[in-house]
């Protein structure tokens, strides 16, 4: 039997995760209008909140980890091959539900997630390749206009062109 406690703890570190991935959610629409905006110090500072973010979501994974591996010793697998629905599969109903609601609602967050950050990957990289795009007009040589002499031989060169002249 799994104890109580270790399940209790496991729901929690799963909510905390979750609240702070609607966090990076928030910071990720937010960042998908400086983007459009070109608002490049707002963008840095969303950035850094994110990794804030980051650095605190590690130690959530450091500590589901050691709750998920505390759970495996119950469950009789090694803790890298024990799963979320492993775990509901050993625990009575009501604590089933519960873990089963907290994995459902952090899922949900990080997919609504990945879906911001796609979109805000894409806005970027059409950003740089419009960057891209005009520095390469303003540093290309401008395309020089053929002069063609009297005789219809284009200046600088000694053959002549396929021009029709009279003269």
């Amino acid at each position: 039997m799994i104890d109580v406690i270790w399940i209790d703890n496991l729901i929690k570190v799963l909510d905390y995760e979750n609240r702070l991935y609607g966090q990076l959610f928030t910071i990720a629409e937010g960042k998908t209008d400086r983007i459009i905006n070109n608002e490049v110090e707002d963008l840095q500072a969303a950035v850094g909140k994110e990794q804030r973010l980051f650095s605190e979501l590690n130690k959530l994974r450091d500590a589901r980890e050691q709750i998920i591996g505390q759970i495996s010793l119950k469950i009789g697998k090694a803790s890298s091959e024990v799963t979320v629905s492993d775990i509901i599969k050993e625990l009575p109903e009501n604590q089933a539900k519960r873990l089963s609601d907290v994995r459902d609602k952090l899922k949900a967050t990080v997919d609504k997630l990945k879906v911001k950050n796609d979109l805000n990957q894409k806005l970027l990289q059409n950003a740089l390749d419009y960057v891209d795009f005009s520095l390469n007009l303003l540093t290309e040589p401008a395309p020089q206009t053929p002069q063609y002499g009297r005789k219809g031989y284009e200046e600088g060169r000694k053959t002549r062109v396929v021009f029709d002249i009279k003269s």
